[in-house]
Formats: structure tokens, C-alpha cells, sequence
């Protein structure tokens, strides 16, 4: 692991820094303080660091107002002296956040950067080192395929509520900045970044705060208001913690998108006919969500999320949009359709009136059985009113990227889910993740040559999920996780035992952590929460502390695990972990010493280690060779 400290060149900006950070987060608005000068565009929030490469990095931030956004930076070797990216325009159709790439990049070198705004320097400024080559490392004898050592940081659930975890302050970001910062190669965060807040955000405050001076609004906000709840959201989220920001401009980071990205326990998006609240507010949740986090993925698909106003006439199957062009609709990039509920308060974690009682009478899910011509689509079902309604087209939203020998798959969990039934969790041909996405993720697996497969799953795969951690739910329905799926779980899980190479299935949206050894060659590692009140193993079908258990078909052992006992009063259920996964693929065996000389494991090793975030104690370690 390599080991970092700040550079020496940002300490003479230290007051600056101060001053401007004083400003941008001043309070949760995302506006300037009181008094600044609104004119002059100033970096908002940010910056944040995503998609580490050997030759790139990309840099995200958000202004005050529209404007130019650029990056400079330099190798702190001293080769080449201060660069400078191309700029981008920062707008108000994605509430003026910015995404930056560096290219050209040296492998395995340090970099410090800085994000300008309309040619004016920001503070706070930050570092990052890019990932070797692979290329540049291979020996004939040696290590022929040039493998190299990384590690990353994997975790979940950042509950900003006291009431429901550790509160704004976020002490396991203290101990990852002090412990892990500067030691690991990136991070994923596994869904559950933000908590509901602010959903309720109206459009006439985001007109202010981002400079509009009339009522005319982006075709976003006037087709789905709630987008500004969603925004704000995030900036809440990041105003608050200055810890969070500290770590997310020096590690790089992918994300995932659950529950609380979107709306809390949604379920059914994909489910053809479902009408529910939550599950038509899936598409405004996902536009903000590529706004603000979800530039860092990369999405095998890259078609947006789509909406507009349509037309719609009782017991008709006819969808008319006069401002579409449904001609340039590619479905085989879409997701199905959802008209939305359309109330202002549609993307908050509940509501008194319930899921299923207003909105528009026409909301819910659809799916696209053609295009008809350039204003018309027919849809299934049939409309059961006539009138004007909001609708959006989903997007997808699942990708992968390699690192080395190592292959990772980040999943979309709740975009194409269909309904569960808790009385039949194993009812044949039911889908978490769609055909689409399910076929998609096992022939890129039997098609890759990698010595190691990560599947970042945003919901666990093993282990239950079938309270709230205290709170009411609903027991008919309640089932986050893939044992509500067990067709498709068990499909899956014999897929990847026939690879005969290990595969690994990152986890979440449980508040602990722990490892499952499935069969010789499939695991599940759940690593959290980061700052989220920890679940009873009441919440999680009363599975042991460690042994054998049993949800479904299929027995597995749980190796390790933290809970919190029913005892516990929930106040007081606050034990966030988080766990670091090293592949090691070479052995640094140099000559002389103090030197540098790769030699290839004939197995390459595995070795999750999970740490007590408020101490950065260890607290369990696993280890998996290739070929075993």
C-alpha cells in the first residue's frame, strides 16, 4: 500500500482555503453566502474524484452559476510542469455540476490538481495517483502478463440523521482519512450515499439559488419538479461533512445507487402494471443521481433518462407526446416507462396519505411495446384515465471496468426489479436485475479472461433483509435482498461456480458487516455502514453471529459478522465498519535493496480485512488464492 501525506505546496493556501470553503458551505443551499457576489461563478461543491485509470482521471464539481469549468494539474516529480484540461460548461439542466477528464496521464504517478472556474482558482484543491500500466510492467520470465498489487476501500450506507446513525459529523470519514486515504487505489461506495432530505425542495428556491431571475425553468424541473429535492439532497449531504468532501477529493471512487438514492424501499420499478409511489420515482431519483455521483460509472449504456409530457385516453394503449421524437428512442438502451405520481412530495421517505392513495391516475409502471412513429408509442397497460400526465424512460445503468486481473461489475439492483411475493421467494423466471442486465453480467463473466470477478450487488445476496432496524415496515412485502429472488440467486450462483474461478459479491443496504463463503469458488462480502444505526439480527432472518445458515435452498457458512444485539436500544446501535480488499499479484523481490522487482504469485491472493471505523481497528480477515 502506498502511504501519502498533503502536499507541501497547498499549505500557503491554507487561509484560502478557510475563506473559501467558509463561503461555499455556509449553509445547505448550494448558493453562495449571504452577500457574495452573485455574478462571479465560484466552485460550489466539490471537487470529487472518480474512474482512476493508468493514463486518466476524472474530476467532477459543481458552480454557483453556469459557467467554465477546468483542471489543472501537475506530476509532483516535476515532469512536465502544470497542465491543463479542456473545459467544460457547467448548466443549469444539471444544476450546474461539471465532469472533467484528464488524459495523457503517467501510470503510477502522483498528481496534485486544482479546479479553476471561469479561469479564477478554487480552494479547497487536491491529489490523487493513477493506476500502473500494465504494459509498462511485464517481464518475459517474471511477470509476463505485468500484474501489479492494489487495493480499495468498499462500504456502505452514509445516514446523515442522529436519529438514525452517527449523525453529520461522520467519524468513520475521520478514521478513513487518517487510516486509508493515500493507501488504497479507489473505493466504492455501495449505495446508501445520501439519506432522504430536502425532497420537498421547490422549484422556485432552486430558480434562486442558481441564478434564474424569471419563472422559466429547464425542461427537467418543469416536467419533474421533484429533481430539485433530489439536487438539493445531495448537496445537503456534501455541505455538511466536511469530512466526506476531504475523502472524495483524494480517493477516486465508484458508486452504486439502492434504496435511499431513489426512495426508501422501493421495489417493483420493473414490475409491468405496479402502481406504487415509489416505484415512479425511480427515473427523477437516477437523473440526479448521474448529475451528482453516477458520472463515475461507467454504464454500458449511455442513453439518458428520458420524459416528457404525453397524452393518454382511458382504455387506450397510445402514448402521445406532441414535443417527442420517439424516432431516435433506441429500446434496446431503454427501460420500461413510468407516468409519475406528479406530487410535490413524491420523493419523500413517506408520506401520511401511503404509496398507493393520489397522484396522477394514470401512474404507474409500463412497458414500451412499440414505437409507432415519432409522437406515439403503444404501451401495456392501457390507460385507466384520460388527461395529461409526466412520464420518463428509464435508463441503464449497470457497467463494468477492470483493474488488471480483476474484473468488477457494478449492478443495478432497482431499475428492472420486478414484484417479489414473500410467500413464493423462489417462483421461477422472477428477476432483480432484468434479462437484459442478468444476461449482460454472465456472458461478460464467461467471456473474460480475469483471474477474479468482483459483482458489486447495492442489496446482499446470502443474508436477509426483512426488517427496518426498528422501525415500521411492511412485513408483506419486506425483502431487500436477492433471497426474495432465489430462482435468479440460485441461477447466478451456479453460473459462477461453473467459471471455476473465484467470484466475489460485494454487498450492502444491511447495516453490518460480514463474510459468507457460499461454495468453494462464490463469497459474499458485505462491508458497513459507514454512519448508518446498525440492524438486529431480528432485521436479517435471525442468522448467527458466524456458522452455518441456511435462506432458501442453498446452505453457506457465515465466517464473520457484526450485528447488534435486540437488546440494544437504538440510540445506541452505532458500530460502523468498513473493509479494504488487496489483490496480491506480485512479490516486490529486488536485487538491492530499497529497489523494485516485480515476481508474479503463481496464485494470486485475495484478502478482505474489515476494520471498526471509530477506531481503525481490524477486526476480521479473509483470505482467497485464485485456483482453489
Amino acid at each position: 500500500m502506498r502511504t501519502r501525506s498533503l502536499p507541501l505546496w497547498l499549505l500557503p493556501f491554507s487561509l484560502g482555503w478557510l475563506a473559501n470553503t467558509a463561503a461555499a458551505y455556509a449553509d445547505d443551499s448550494g448558493a453562495p453566502a449571504a452577500g457574495a457576489e452573485q455574478a462571479t461563478a465560484t466552485m460550489s461543491h466539490g471537487p470529487m474524484l472518480g474512474r482512476p485509470r493508468s493514463h486518466g482521471m476524472t474530476v467532477w464539481a459543481r458552480t454557483t452559476r453556469p459557467a467554465e469549468l477546468m483542471v489543472k494539474y501537475r506530476d509532483t516529480r516535476g515532469v512536465g510542469g502544470w497542465r491543463s484540461s479542456a473545459a467544460v460548461a457547467t448548466t443549469i439542466e444539471h444544476d450546474l455540476c461539471g465532469v472533467v477528464q484528464l488524459k495523457g496521464l503517467a501510470p503510477d504517478a502522483q498528481y496534485d490538481y486544482a479546479v479553476y472556474v471561469d479561469g479564477r482558482r478554487q480552494f479547497p484543491a487536491g491529489d490523487f495517483h493513477t493506476l500502473p500500466d500494465p504494459q509498462e510492467l511485464k517481464d518475459p520470465e517474471l511477470n509476463p502478463e505485468g500484474l501489479f498489487n492494489f487495493s480499495f476501500q468498499f462500504a456502505c450506507c452514509n445516514n446523515q440523521s442522529p436519529t438514525d446513525g452517527l449523525g453529520p459529523t461522520l467519524p468513520a470519514f475521520d478514521t478513513l482519512n487518517r487510516d486509508v486515504a493515500g493507501k488504497v487505489d479507489f473505493a466504492i461506495l455501495n449505495g446508501d450515499w445520501i439519506y432522504e432530505e430536502d425532497r420537498d425542495y421547490p422549484p422556485e428556491a432552486w430558480r434562486r439559488q442558481v441564478g434564474l431571475t424569471h419563472e422559466k425553468s429547464p425542461a427537467i424541473v418543469d416536467v419533474m419538479p421533484q429533481v430539485c429535492g433530489v439536487w438539493q439532497n445531495y448537496k445537503t449531504y456534501a455541505a455538511r461533512a466536511q469530512n466526506l468532501r476531504a475523502w472524495h477529493r483524494r480517493v477516486p471512487s465508484y458508486f452504486t445507487f439502492d434504496d435511499h438514492e431513489l426512495v426508501n424501499d422501493i421495489i417493483a420499478s420493473g414490475e409491468t402494471g405496479y402502481r406504487n409511489r415509489r416505484s415512479v420515482f425511480r427515473d427523477i431519483a437516477i437523473a440526479g443521481w448521474f448529475d451528482y455521483l453516477g458520472w463515475s460509472t461507467p454504464a454500458v449504456h449511455q442513453q439518458p433518462v428520458q420524459f416528457g409530457r404525453c397524452r393518454l385516453a382511458d382504455g387506450s394503449d397510445v402514448l402521445f407526446d406532441p414535443d417527442a421524437d420517439f424516432s431516435r428512442l433506441d429500446l434496446r438502451q431503454a427501460g420500461n416507462l413510468h407516468v409519475l405520481w406528479g406530487t410535490p412530495d413524491s420523493g419523500v421517505k413517506d408520506v401520511p396519505t401511503g404509496d398507493v392513495v393520489g397522484g396522477d391516475p394514470n401512474a404507474r409502471v409500463y412497458d414500451i411495446v412499440k414505437v409507432i412513429d415519432p409522437h406515439r408509442l403503444r404501451i401495456t397497460p392501457a390507460a385507466s384515465a384520460t388527461g395529461e400526465s409526466a412520464y420518463t424512460i428509464g435508463r441503464r445503468s449497470y457497467g463494468a471496468f477492470r483493474v488488471g486481473n480483476c474484473e468488477f461489475f457494478l449492478l443495478d439492483t432497482r431499475s428492472h426489479r420486478q414484484l417479489h411475493d414473500l410467500q413464493r421467494p423462489d417462483k421461477p423466471g422472477l428477476s432483480m436485475l432484468g434479462n437484459q442486465q442478468a444476461d449482460w453480467l454472465l456472458r461478460a463473466m464467461q467471456a473474460s479472461d480475469a483471474d477474479f470477478f468482483f459483482v458489486v450487488s447495492s442489496v446482499n445476496f446470502m443474508v436477509p433483509h426483512v426488517g427496518g432496524g426498528g422501525h415500521h415496515f411492511d412485513a408483506a412485502t419486506k425483502d431487500d435482498a436477492w433471497t426474495a429472488f432465489l430462482d435468479e440467486r440460485e441461477r447466478l450462483i451456479d453460473a459462477w461456480d461453473a467459471l471455476g474461478k473465484p467470484v466475489f459479491v460485494l454487498t450492502g443496504d444491511l447495516h453490518n458487516s460480514f463474510a459468507v463463503k457460499i461454495t468453494d469458488k462464490v463469497w459474499e462480502f458485505a462491508a458497513g455502514p459507514h454512519n448508518s444505526v446498525n440492524h438486529r439480527l431480528s432485521d436479517e432472518g435471525d442468522r448467527p453471529l458466524n456458522g452455518a445458515f441456511q435462506h432458501g435452498p442453498r446452505p453457506c457458512e457465515v465466517r464473520w459478522s457484526t450485528t447488534a444485539w435486540d437488546d440494544i436500544p437504538r440510540d445506541q446501535r452505532m458500530f460502523p465498519h468498513y473493509c479494504v480488499a488487496r489483490v496480491t499479484n506480485v512479490l516486490n523481490n529486488p536485487v538491492e535493496l530499497g529497489g523494485t522487482r516485480a515476481i508474479a504469485y503463481p496464485k494470486p491472493i485475495v484478502t478482505f480485512t474489515f476494520y471498526n471505523a471509530l477506531t481503525g481497528e481490524p477486526a476480521y480477515a479473509e483470505s482467497i488464492l485464485s485456483g482453489e
